[in-house]
C-alpha cells in the first residue's frame, strides 16, 4: 500500500507543479488583459473551469500524503507534509482571498498579489515535487 499512496501523491504533485507553473508563467500575467466591462463574468467562469483542473491533481496529492503518513510514517513523509501545509497556507491566506476579491471587482493591486504570491508556492511545488521524487527513490524494497 505505501508504494501506491506514493506513486499517488507523486502524479498529483507532479501534475500540480506542471499547472502551478502554467499558471505563474502564462495564465495569471494574461489575467489583467480582459476587457474590465467582461472581466466579472470572466473571472466567474476562470474559477469554476479551474476547479476542474486541479480537484484531480489536489485529491491525489492529499490522499496520498495521508496514505504514505499512515503507512510509512518517515521523513519523507513528514518533509512531504510540511511542504503541502506551506503550500495551503500561501494558498488559503493570500491567493483565494484574492481570486474572490477579483470575482467581485477588477484590482490591478490585487491582480500584480495575485502573480507575486504565486511565485512561491510554484517554488514550493517544486520543491515538494523534489521531496516526492526523493520519497519514491528511497520507499523500503518491497513497500514496507
Amino acid at each position: 500500500m505505501v508504494t501506491f499512496f506514493c506513486y499517488l501523491g507523486l502524479a498529483g504533485t507532479l501534475y500540480m507543479t506542471g499547472v502551478v507553473w502554467f499558471a505563474q508563467l502564462v495564465h495569471y500575467p494574461l489575467l489583467d488583459r480582459g476587457n474590465a466591462e467582461d472581466y466579472l463574468a470572466f473571472a466567474v467562469a476562470y474559477q469554476r473551469r479551474t476547479l476542474w483542473v486541479v480537484v484531480p491533481g489536489l485529491s491525489c496529492e492529499i490522499l496520498g500524503t495521508l496514505g504514505l503518513l499512515w503507512y510509512w510514517p518517515s521523513l519523507q513523509a513528514w518533509t512531504g507534509l510540511g511542504v503541502l501545509l506551506a503550500i495551503w497556507t500561501v494558498t488559503c491566506a493570500v491567493l483565494i482571498p484574492k481570486h474572490l476579491l477579483l470575482k467581485q471587482r477588477y484590482s490591478s493591486e490585487d491582480h500584480r498579489v495575485l502573480v507575486r504570491y504565486n511565485l512561491p508556492r510554484s517554488l514550493l511545488w517544486t520543491l515538494r515535487s523534489a521531496v516526492m521524487i526523493w520519497t519514491a527513490v528511497t520507499l523500503p524494497v518491497g513497500g514496507a
